[in-house]
């Protein structure tokens, strides 16, 4: 029942990925990181059990190595200028 597995695996990746771009847009800092923290330990957990396969598990990873730069430094202390 691998299908399953790699369907659910799927699913879950793409919701936590969502749910960071979503506190990204809302400024939800905080949330933003621990979402992009979640998303990095399932996508290695699933690639590690077998869920995901390599094509894939390269590719997210490319797009969470592109979002943690973006993210670097976006956090409450930032100085917004007044």
């Amino acid at each position: 029942m691998l299908f399953g597995k790699k369907k659910k695996a799927r699913q879950e990746l793409d919701g936590l990925w969502r749910s960071m771009e979503m506190a990204c847009e809302n400024n939800y800092k905080d949330m933003a990181h621990e979402s992009l923290k979640d998303f990095e330990e399932n996508l290695e957990r699933y690639y590690a059990d077998g869920a995901i396969p390599q094509e894939e598990y390269r590719s997210r990873s490319r797009k969470l190595e592109e979002k943690k730069t973006e993210l670097k430094g976006y956090g409450h202390n930032q100085h917004i200028g007044w």
